[in-house]
Parts: structure tokens; C-alpha cells; sequence
């Protein structure tokens, strides 16, 4: 069940989107928001999983909702201006349905969230290095080439992901996940908690046995790894060629 909130200045588009999706028996509606301030609320309070977003509003566009929100739900944009779909797509929108809206454009943007949701339970995505990977962090969405990541470290279900900016962020996705979707780049998991990307490592340094530290690009403390991860580790770096780091 999809938990919809439904973003549009006028309450005539809304309630005819309304009216449509009452055919679809796997979405329910939870509210309706008619600016960018009132969504954020509502989506605080709500928690919806799926947003009808609307772009131009008079008090700010439906993409200055996204940095507002802790969680970004899935979105389908809709709007009476074609211009801005490329846009869209950037920050990984479902669909793009230009106003008015009929039943059966409506049906086909719900089957692709389907679809997505289906290849994502069987298989995570496979990425390389110029790829882009979007991060749901807790200041909204950011959108990064995965060369940019150095690093990622597990913290439980979540993971932290450094990037080459020296920036962290704690992501909603686990290590397994990452390592299904980036074992085509040159992010390599050297144990349960740690992912290192080879092109962005300066330094190993091996302190005893038990204890080894890394300096990677982009961060100013060292990574402290165990023995397993470093003897990994140094078994890649005698396998791997150096241009191909």
C-alpha cells in the first residue's frame, strides 16, 4: 500500500487526481499540501511513502521541497510545464505526467513504480565508477558520482558514506546492499564494515598484528582496520596494477 500525499496549489487538480487514484486499490491517499511549507509538515506528520508533487507554486517550486525532507518518498511530478523533466529525472522521479492528467497515463506512472520496486526486491542495481548514486540523507537528497565515494563504513542496518568533499552522510541502506550494486566499480569490501575505494587510498600503515590504519582522500583522521581487512586489503594491492587503481 502506497501512503500518497498529494502537493498542488489548486485544489481542483488535486481533487481530480483524487478522484483518479481511488481506481487504484494499492494507493491511499493521507493528505493534501497546496505549497512547499505545508508539505514539508505534512510529510513530517505523515509519512508518506509517495508524492504527487506539483512544480510551480507560488510560494517556491516542488524542487525546493526535496532538501526539506528527512525521508524522500518516491515522486511523480506533475505539472503543465514540459521543461523541467530532464530535471526530474536527476533527482530519480518515477514519472513526469503533464497536466491534465488522464487514467490511463496515471496507470502506466504506477506500474513503473511497480516495476522499480520489483527489480529492486530481486536484484540491487549494478553501477560503475561515472554512474550516478542517489543519497537519501537526513538533509534531504544528494546526488553523487559513485568515484566520489572513498569509503563507505557500516553502522548497523544503516552505512555512513565519506565522500571526496570530506562530507559524510548516514544512509538507509546496508553493506550487503552496496556490495551487490558497486562490486562493478573500485569500491572493494575489505570486511563486514568497511567498503574502500582503491583510486582514493594515500596510505597504509600497519601499527602490529592486530592493527593497521589507512589515510584516504577527503578525510582528515586515519581508518583504523583489523588484521583481516588489512591482509585483504594487501592482497589486492599485490594483485591490482597500479593504473588500475
Amino acid at each position: 500500500m502506497w501512503r500518497a500525499l498529494l502537493i498542488d496549489d489548486e485544489a481542483p487538480a488535486r481533487s481530480h487526481l483524487g478522484d483518479l487514484l481511488r481506481a487504484h486499490a494499492d494507493v491511499e491517499i493521507v493528505g493534501e499540501a497546496c505549497c512547499v511549507a505545508e508539505a514539508a509538515e505534512r510529510c513530517e506528520a505523515l509519512h508518506p511513502t509517495l508524492l504527487f508533487l506539483d512544480l510551480q507554486m507560488p510560494k517556491g517550486s516542488g524542487f525546493e521541497l526535496l532538501p526539506r525532507l528527512n525521508i524522500v518518498p518516491e515522486i511523480i511530478f506533475v505539472t503543465a510545464y514540459e521543461q523541467y523533466a530532464v530535471r526530474a529525472f536527476e533527482v530519480n522521479a518515477i514519472d513526469y505526467l503533464l497536466k491534465p492528467v488522464f487514467e490511463d497515463r496515471l496507470a502506466l506512472a504506477l506500474s513503473r513504480l511497480g516495476q522499480r520496486h520489483s527489480e529492486a526486491e530481486r536484484a540491487p542495481e549494478v553501477m560503475h565508477d561515472d554512474d550516478r548514486v542517489f543519497l537519501r540523507t537526513s538533509k534531504g537528497l544528494r546526488v553523487v558520482l559513485v568515484r566520489q565515494i572513498t569509503h563507505i563504513v557500516a553502522d548497523g542496518n544503516y552505512t555512513t558514506v565519506w565522500l571526496l568533499d570530506g562530507q559524510s552522510h548516514l544512509i538507509d541502506r546496508t553493506m550487503n546492499v552496496w556490495e551487490g550494486m558497486l562490486h562493478h566499480t573500485r569500491l572493494i569490501r575489505l570486511d563486514r564494515s568497511l567498503m574502500l575505494n582503491l583510486a582514493h587510498l594515500v596510505e597504509l600503515r600497519v601499527n602490529s598484528r592486530d592493527l593497521a590504519q589507512l589515510t584516504v582522500h577527503g578525510r582528515a583522521d586515519v581508518v583504523k582496520i583489523g588484521r583481516a581487512a588489512r591482509s585483504r586489503l594487501q592482497s589486492i594491492l599485490r594483485e591490482t596494477p597500479l593504473a588500475a587503481r
